[in-house]
């Protein structure tokens, strides 16, 4: 249960499984007896105070005659409510809260026939601890109030129909102190003072149909930094107002993203066809956010670290700005101009704008290469898609658990994998057509996945066969599994193609109804290569190959598929010979090839190895680096004392020289991919493989910023800002006691959201246990924000060292953590303990631990069985490869 527990009490009339008049209580979506038409929202809100007041208008349309609605509340201390019929008639009603999830009951005085109604509810309430609802963060005598409602915590602030399909207008007025500063999802239409001087009332435009979890606003003493107005363009006709707000003081660092943003916006008009929906775009960095950003129409709202930038800002924060505020600005079209209307699709809303960001990057910032970063997004949802208890892209919402667990790698980054495959495959311009026409019939309103797969059948002519290979992917879990075998007679050559789930060794799952998969194969002839794309749609088919036979083959040209593949031996060894001829996102398929054909146990760690020189030399980060996870993997799982030193070496070997011509500071103007390779490889060398010569100078620039030396002062200004997380990490575990409190004192004062992060890392890398468990403990006081806790966890727990200590501590502090964080947060406990765990006993540990305190923890028994599935699937491998499996390889490989 959310909330205090005095106020609990007040709203918790009845927890039975049924109402007043006998009805169950609905716990999916609510009863089509009732429909929203619009809302009236007037808060009065201080953030500096402990709770808030509303007074909430509803018109509701009763399709039946009825003596009750249910609806959503959550924690609110209800003081009235009343209900007027259409007549103007006023009824007196009552309202309780049935069960912990906020499903409530409003009971008339009298049965009321089908007519409009006007629910109006007076409550307060407080503001909420988890950053969900309206709730209140403290950033030194500064109090600040922000609203989140996605998924379901509209119901937290005030009472309604908490679920998407419910789109209406709202009409919201805001009273707050004078001196503060509030917005809200549209323009302020009017403002006037109290009688007494000390509060203003803002009443803000009605804002387009927006379904409850759009609703937003925010009071304190924000900065307002305005842009020019974006110009009119070809699509919109009038100027659109552009804002960045902060927190104060931080206006002085939102310019640059304000720059950004007409762009982005120019983008997606032209793209969409659709002229920017709402009134106005304010971009507000919150000093303590849940989510990354939240899309809310007009006003969104981002960790306020991505809006802040300055020279101290390290470069993949600026591009992390950019991407992220492409997400959100997308969205005003993908999931705000038209939402979803259930759950189930939430894919569409942030696939949507997953795959629509990727585009406007690649578009906008080249120098981003959003090409690689996407597709690295795509083989990041892999991994998870190789569980066997993977969620389906459209999957079915039975609860809140459900729902929590459906904004997550498959939902984002596969269903945008998907959606560009059919991009590719049915061309660009015919996919537009299809996105635009989709948007078109469904402005303002909802669409769903068979609205969207209708439509872009529809426009592209493939109608059937378009709809079975869509729902295909989005209605089964898991990864394509594409065998290929290529022959050639008399200058003819076929294609033979297999289907199957692709599942980590040691994985047995029943075969589904297959795939219908758009393969898009390059052929190498020489110096020249060619595309030839084919209809995978049985288990097993052959093809002709237009180009004839070819020298080497690719099965995932341009890094299109969301598949994996697997090859002959020879057919493998050929494309081994020419990754030099690929294209940067191709070379990265082949290194994805290597490492899911290792997790299959079906490359030796050698061949792994063996791979890692051809990609080691790219001048790409994401390609540099693609198999540095697998190696990281085998260096924990398999080497030992014996091995360990070899493998090690070898890593060094191909990195540091490249690290040296580098060096450890940013040059000016040096282009972006130099800085993201810098801090990949400083990181893995000085962390991983823990390179005593890396880990030497980045001790000693890490002294010199803290001052251990000459007794000064921490300077952080100094540090370059792409490597301060190294940096401070390698410090505080080399330097010991005195980087700890260094870095502990800078902490007490320093509110730069960005350092903050880096620094509470460096803290929770410690391998000291005493200190481990000191920076544990200072992670459960109100001196970290909620929103920075899982810096310093996962910093811990991801040192080897570390994890026994982690796991006597968390189990010791596990309540207190638990009561810390958010109800969404604590789903994810179980995800924390299970990194590095690798063995049968392990996983029962865990298993033992957490069965019997799963049901507390909303959308925990998914997590949990992934986590457990995933240390099993460690186990199995790292059984079956063994720690022998290196000695060979290392007795050829020692260490200089």
């Amino acid at each position: 249960m959310r909330g205090s527990s005095l106020f609990c009490g007040l709203v918790l009339i009845a927890t039975t499984q049924v109402g007043i008049a006998g009805e169950a209580i609905p716990t999916g979506k609510l009863p089509a007896d009732a429909t929203p038409l619009g809302y009236t929202l007037k808060f009065k809100v201080d953030p500096r105070e402990a709770r808030f007041s509303a007074h909430v208008g509803i018109r509701v349309k009763l399709a039946k005659a009825t003596d009750h609605v249910w609806l959503h509340a959550l924690d609110l201390d209800v003081a009235g409510i009343t209900v007027t019929d259409a007549s103007g008639k006023i009824h007196k009603a009552t309202f309780a809260q049935r069960n912990p999830e906020g499903v409530a009951e409003v009971t008339f005085d009298a049965s009321l026939p089908a007519q409009e109604v006007e629910l109006a509810f007076d409550y307060t309430a407080l503001f909420n601890a988890k950053l969900e609802g309206l709730y209140k963060v403290k950033v030194g005598d500064d109090a600040y109030a922000v609203t989140q409602m996605e998924a379901v915590s509209a119901r937290n602030a005030f009472p309604g129909f908490d679920e998407p399909r419910f789109k209406t207008p709202f009409d919201i007025t805001l009273t707050v102190p004078k001196d503060e500063v509030a917005v809200a999802n549209t323009l302020p239409k009017h403002e006037e003072t109290s009688a007494d001087g000390k509060w203003k009332t803002i009443v803000y435009t009605t804002t387009k149909p927006l379904p409850t979890y759009l609703v937003a606003a925010a009071v304190g003493p924000w900065d307002i930094v305005d842009a020019p107005p974006i110009a009119p363009n070809g699509v919109r006709k009038n100027a659109l107002p552009l804002r960045a707000i902060g927190p104060r003081g931080t206006g002085k660092q939102l310019h640059w993203i304000l720059e950004q943003t007409p762009g982005i916006v120019k983008y997606f008009e032209e793209y969409t066809n659709q002229p920017y929906p709402y009134d106005k775009l304010d971009l507000l960095g919150a000093p303590d956010f849940g989510p990354g950003a939240m899309e809310n129409a007009g006003l969104i709202v981002f960790r306020d670290a991505l809006l802040r930038l300055d020279a101290q800002s390290p470069a993949d924060l600026y591009r992390a700005s950019f991407d992220v505020t492409a997400h959100e600005i997308a969205h005003q079209w993908f999931g705000d101009l038209v939402t979803v209307p259930w759950w189930d699709d939430i894919w569409l809303n942030e696939a949507f704008a997953t795959w629509a960001q990727g585009k406007a990057t690649v578009a906008l910032k080249p120098e981003y290469h959003g090409e690689l970063g996407r597709l690295e997004g795509t083989l990041g949802a892999m991994r998870s898609d190789s569980l066997l208890s993977a969620r389906k892209i459209r999957q079915p919402i039975n609860g809140q658990g459900d729902i929590e667990n459906a904004f997550d790698g498959i939902t984002y980054q596969k269903g945008a994998a998907v959606l560009r495959m059919f991009e590719e495959w049915l061309g660009e311009d015919v996919y537009r057509k299809a996105m635009r026409e989709y948007l078109a019939r469904h402005t303002f309103g909802s669409g769903d996945s068979n609205d969207l797969v209708a439509t872009i059948a529809e426009v592209s002519g493939k109608g059937e066969t378009l709809k079975g290979a869509m729902r295909s992917l989005l209605d089964q879990p898991g990864i394509p599994l594409v065998q290929t075998t290529l022959s050639c007679s008399d200058g003819k050559a076929k294609l033979a193609m297999s289907q199957s789930r692709y599942l980590p060794f040691g994985v047995l799952g029943k075969e589904g109804s297959g795939w219908s998969i758009p393969v898009c194969v390059r052929f190498g002839h020489a110096d020249k290569s060619s595309t030839q794309c084919f209809l995978l749609d049985k288990a097993q088919q052959t093809f002709a190959v237009d180009s004839g036979c070819a020298d080497w083959l690719l099965p995932n040209a341009d890094a299109a598929g969301y598949y994996r593949f697997t090859m002959t031996d020879a057919d493998f060894a050929a494309l081994g010979k020419h990754v030099a001829a690929l294209s940067a996102d191709e070379q990265m398929t082949y290194a994805d090839a290597v490492s899911s054909g290792f997790r299959r146990g079906e490359v030796t760690p050698a061949t792994l190895l063996g791979a890692m020189p051809a990609l080691a030399t790219s001048e790409m980060p994401q390609v540099a680096t693609a198999l540095l996870k697998d190696i990281e993997w085998v260096r924990e799982h398999l080497a030992t004392d014996a091995t360990r030193p070899a493998l090690d070496a070898y890593a060094i070997a191909l990195y540091a020289p490249r690290l040296k011509t580098l060096g450890l500071q940013r040059r000016t103007g040096e282009p972006a991919v130099s800085t993201n390779l810098r801090v990949r490889l400083a990181e893995f060398l000085a962390i991983t493989v823990r390179d005593p010569a890396v880990r030497k100078e980045l001790n000693l620039q890490g002294r010199a910023i803290l001052g251990l030396d000459t007794g000064g002062k921490v300077d952080l200004a100094h540090a370059d800002p792409d490597l301060l997380q190294t940096m401070m990490m390698v410090t505080v575990q080399e330097s010991g006691l005195p980087a700890f409190e260094a870095v502990l004192g800078e902490l007490g004062h320093n509110t730069e959201t960005a350092q903050r992060y880096e620094l509470l890392s460096a803290l929770g890398a410690t391998r000291d246990a005493k200190l481990g468990e000191r920076a544990l403990d200072f992670m459960l006081t109100p001196a970290v924000q909620l929103g920075e806790m899982g810096r310093l966890y996962r910093a811990n727990i991801e040192q080897p060292e570390n994890r026994a200590a982690f796991w006597t501590w968390f189990t010791a502090h596990y309540e207190a953590l638990k009561a810390r964080m958010s109800p969404l947060g604590r789903g994810y406990l179980p995800a924390v303990p299970a990194t590095g765990r690798c063995s049968s006993v392990q996983a029962d540990e865990m298993r033992n631990f957490f069965e019997p305190r799963i049901k507390d923890l909303i959308g925990g028994e998914r997590i949990l069985a992934q986590s457990l599935e995933g240390i099993s699937q460690c186990n199995s491998l790292r059984e079956h490869v063994g720690e022998k499996s290196l000695t060979t390889w290392a007795e050829a490989h020692p260490p200089h």
